[in-house]
């Protein structure tokens, strides 16, 4: 490591203010920074660092910079694959989230974690209002991405206490460039990715004072299913996990089990002396079979091979440009222009009546020609009495069923069922979400100041609408009524043409829309001069509107009352609805927020080895009637050439959500569960385990689909959260061409916002006994498990980046790099002053945990904090070549509560490793090949009951060993 001359302390102190001051707040001079090397030096190497000189120019705060060409190298095919590999994100279950991937920094949750473009916000996901996706990123512009961890609301304001993750877009592109590029497994099924993308731009900043260009970017990417990976789904193997010990009790499916009382419609099935219909279905014999004294209830059980998605769908468009104007006197003028959209295929597998359909049953009359025993569909054969008003005992063998056997008496008696579409395949839904975006910004010098202003207007829309495999309750009905619908057996062509005519397709049942409108200036100027040079003074201000409106339910569905008035309660939500499997959402309300920021900042070389950096912002929040004022102080130190010391102390700030506050709706959510006080289980959180109480049937209160909220109205009682945060590190270069980085930080939260976890109210039943709303007969109208602040979280860890340069050789150049993440501790508070519970390098699915975590609610999968997670590379070039070999490690963890039948507690760590080759050598044409994860490495195993499927597919995906292409051409 070299020296600064004397001569470039000054301008170098200088443009480190700038660009410190315009990250605190909205300037981007720190996004900005990027434009060629060659016309701004200076801002590029001091304000942003490089992997290069990374230590050379280490700053007092820690910044991780990846260039979009390393992401390429590592095999990402798209921006979900750095969020997964990242070392300071921790997995949100990214595969199958409705709302794309997101960036969870440090644990805390994509609310936590500030997503910037080009140095400034974007409006947020509309449906949550705390996140943007990184799937509005524009990948064809892309030119890198910096990550500024932890400590960073006192730069940013209240939603950076986890960190900042800015995506830099090329400032300045002449010429054209087209890029393919296509992904897909080596296995057999979906998964397959294809990509095509373009960038044009015209004018030269340096030599003509103009620039402007446009890129284009689109990605498709094909849903997998558990039935393209049954190898992967072997009964044995999961009978380990405690999966499938059991036989299992027959759940809802094309070949509908019947009965005679809409509570009891599950005792007998036509179809299963022949097998069921694979591979739609499989025979069972019911759980209770398994009991010291069986009970066998045989029918036709769905088959979660068939019908459960391992990794959603997805498409993706993202249309970006910038225009760039350079004027006399120095100053610049920079238009930005965002318009992203992305679609979300979201299977949900066969989707049947529940509690918002006027029954949660079907019928069938003995008028149906598909009524049983009158030709096409056979008699069910029975052992026992047999009046034709009771219900005997469906014949199965003579061992299991031994008796005199004859065909069930039927006596023209109403047939109950629950039964789904097979015909239409997996339903799915859409979410089709847009994020768009436009900028103006000028700086430049004026009186002795430099200036950075901008105006900036956002938006964004989730528009859910249901896709293929949703019918109408009532047209159903109707086909059972006239005998145009089989519940016993496959459609015939009437049949398949019915379903097709009375399918929901395309139909929207929520809409939401936010918006982002901001302005903001800089201004910086040194005011003295110390030892090391000036003291450089940045003051910083914004004006800032959030704002979010959402739409009423749609009529279009929703069932009339006796009166002729919609079914539709006090609060807003749909009581029934004729959509089967989606619930119409919304009440028409427009929400906003007004904050007002201020930022102070001074920059300070005490000598010109010894930087101090200090600075103050405050925020103040109109709706909440509150401000707050948040301090930093960093302090940089290079004793030798080759080291330099560094630590910051800072506070952050959260205000709760404007939907967390004036959400005009309950989010209804809805899962399988026993009633945990009238179906009492020692395992809660298992469907299907517990015992009616007295009075109460198995069909009332065990294994129901129960409603419960996620979002309440009138939210005002909600608290912000308060944090502090300190890091010391040191970075230094012990040989040439080596460089090591150490960070130890750390973050303490109080009064934590944290949904209240299902599961937490299932296993805490009497201590959540007002989060219950009951029906008048006693059973569950739905359960509140909304926001709340929920106690305190302490987080301490450490980041080490390496990186090292081999001596040249004839054979080409090598280098290595290493970025990693160790948790020295995640503890956190399951409520206001509870008890202190561990969350690193364990998992459990106690309610406290999911509970009290700040990502509860918005995942449907748990948060995993491995002890260590890193990425590393190995890179080579020689001539026209380059190549990349890959790593990406998390640790193992242990599971405290296996799933009953399993003693499986230990969860592997593990390990993907990419491949990719690039040739150049064919003109004006880049030729790329790679592999993503080599060993063919499937996600761990768990007999945790959170991953239904036996494995951890938040950690990775089961695609497989996948194989990768790409061709670039230059115009």
């Amino acid at each position: 490591m070299s020296r600064s001359r004397p001569s470039e302390i000054k301008p170098a102190m200088m443009a480190a203010a700038v660009a410190s001051a315009m990250l605190q707040l909205a300037a981007p001079a720190y996004a900005q920074a990027q434009a060629d090397a060659q016309a701004e030096p200076m801002q590029a190497v001091v304000v942003t660092g490089s992997l290069i000189r990374r230590v050379a120019h280490e700053g007092a705060t820690p910044l991780t910079t990846v260039k979009a060409t390393e992401l390429e190298a590592r095999g990402n095919t798209e921006l979900k694959d750095l969020v997964l590999e990242q070392p300071q994100s921790l997995s949100l279950g990214t595969n199958t989230g409705a709302a794309g991937p997101v960036t969870n920094l440090r644990g805390l949750g994509p609310m936590r974690t500030l997503t910037l473009l080009n140095g400034r916000r974007l409006a947020n996901e509309p449906l949550q209002d705390q996140y943007v996706s990184v799937n509005v990123i524009p990948r064809m512009s892309l030119d890198r991405v910096e990550t500024l961890n932890g400590g960073a609301a006192s730069t940013y304001g209240a939603d950076a206490i986890g960190g900042v993750q800015n995506f830099i877009t090329k400032r300045g592109f002449k010429g054209a460039s087209i890029k393919a590029e296509y992904a897909t497994p080596q296995m057999e099924g979906g998964g397959q990715t294809k990509s095509i993308g373009a960038i044009v731009g015209f004018g030269d900043l340096k030599k003509d004072n103009w620039n402007a260009y446009v890129s284009v970017d689109h990605q498709t990417k094909t849903a997998l299913f558990q039935k393209d990976r049954p190898e992967q789904h072997d009964p044995d193997v999961l009978r380990a996990l405690g999966l499938g010990l059991l036989p299992e009790a027959r759940n809802p499916s094309p070949l509908a089990n019947f009965g005679f009382t809409r509570s009891a419609n599950s005792n007998y099935n036509p179809a299963f002396a022949t097998g069921c219909d694979s591979p739609y279905t499989n025979p069972a014999l019911g759980a209770a079979s398994a009991n010291p004294t069986p009970v066998y209830a045989p029918g036709c059980a769905r088959d979660p091979l068939y019908w459960n998605a391992v990794t959603d769908g997805s498409e993706i468009t993202n249309l970006a440009g910038r225009a760039s104007l350079n004027l006399p006197g120095g100053h610049k003028i920079d238009l930005d222009v965002l318009h992203s959209s992305f679609n979300v295929q979201k299977y949900r597998g066969l989707q049947i009546p529940n509690s918002t359909q006027p029954f949660t049953t079907y019928s069938l009359p003995s008028t149906s020609r598909f009524y049983p025993g009158k030709g096409i569909t056979p008699a069910v054969k029975v052992v026992g009495s047999n009046t034709g008003t009771n219900s005997p005992a469906m014949f199965i063998d003579p061992t299991r069923t031994p008796g005199a056997v004859s065909d069930l008496n039927m006596n023209n008696r109403i047939a109950y069922f629950q039964w789904g579409p097979a015909e239409l395949g997996q339903a799915y839904r859409n979410d089709g979400q847009t994020n768009e975006r436009i900028v103006l910004t000028a700086d430049g010098s004026v009186m002795g100041w430099d200036y950075r202003t901008g105006i900036n207007y956002g938006r964004s829309e989730r528009d859910t609408r249901v896709g293929e495999g949703y019918l109408l309750y009532t047209k159903a009905q109707e086909g059972f009524d006239q005998g145009i619908l089989n519940p016993f057996g496959p459609q015939d062509e009437a049949g398949v043409k019915y379903l097709e005519s009375i399918e929901a397709n395309d139909y929207t049942y929520r809409l939401n829309k936010a918006y982002n409108q901001s302005v903001d200036l800089t201004l910086t100027r040194p005011i003295w001069t110390l030892g090391g040079g000036d003291v450089v003074l940045a003051v910083s201000g914004e004006l800032r509107r959030d704002s979010a409106r959402t739409f009423d339910a749609p009529l279009d569905h929703v069932l009339l009352k006796p009166d002729g008035s919609y079914n539709i309660s006090e609060s807003g939500v749909v009581v029934k609805s004729d959509l089967v499997g989606e619930t119409p959402q919304g009440v028409a309300k427009k929400l906003r927020r007004d904050i007002s920021s201020l930022m102070l900042e001074l920059d300070a070389p005490i000598t010109q080895t010894l930087l101090v950096n200090a600075g103050v912002r405050a925020d103040r929040y109109k709706d909440l009637d509150q401000t707050t004022v948040n301090p930093k102080l960093a302090v940089r130190w290079q004793p030798t050439p080759s080291l330099v010391l560094r630590s910051s102390l800072s506070t952050g700030f959260r205000a709760p959500s404007i939907m967390d506050i004036q959400n005009p709706t309950p989010e209804v959510r809805t899962q399988l569960m026993d009633d945990p006080v009238l179906c009492p289980s020692t395992q809660p959180t298992v469907p299907g385990t517990g015992t009616p109480a007295t009075g109460y049937t198995t069909e009332q209160v065990c294994n129901v689909l129960t409603s419960y909220w996620t979002k309440s109205p009138n939210n005002t009682f909600l608290k912000p959260e308060k944090s502090r945060g300190f890091s010391y590190g040191v970075a230094f270069e012990p040989l040439k061409n080596l460089s090591v980085t150490v960070d130890y930080w750390g973050l303490h939260l109080r009064d934590v916002l944290g949904a209240v976890a299902i599961a937490e109210i299932q296993q805490n039943p009497v201590k959540y006994g007002d989060n219950f709303v009951r029906n008048a007969d006693g059973t569950i109208g739905h359960i509140v498990a909304s926001q709340a602040n929920r106690g305190q979280t302490r987080i301490r860890g450490a980041d080490l980046s390496v990186r090292y340069t081999f001596p040249k050789t004839s054979f080409g150049k090598f280098d290595a790099k290493l970025d990693g993440t160790w948790y020295h501790k995640y503890e956190f508070q399951g409520e206001k002053d509870g008890a202190w519970l561990e969350n690193v390098g364990i998992m459990t699915n106690d309610g406290r945990y999911g509970g009290a975590g700040p990502n509860s609610g918005l995942s449907g999968l748990a948060q995993i904090n491995p002890r260590w997670k890193h990425t590393a590379s190995v890179g080579y070039s020689h001539g026209d070549w380059r190549g990349t070999l890959s790593q990406r490690y998390s640790s193992g963890l242990t599971d405290l509560t296996p799933r009953t039948g399993s003693s499986l507690t230990k969860i592997d760590a593990y390990s993907q490793f990419n491949v990719n080759v690039k040739y150049s050598g064919i003109k004006n044409t880049t030729l790329s090949a790679g592999i993503n994860n080599i060993t063919e490495e499937f996600p761990p195993l768990t007999a945790n009951s959170l991953y239904s499927g036996g494995y951890i597919t938040s950690l990775a995906d089961m695609m497989g060993r996948v194989f990768r292409v790409s061709v670039e051409y230059k115009f």
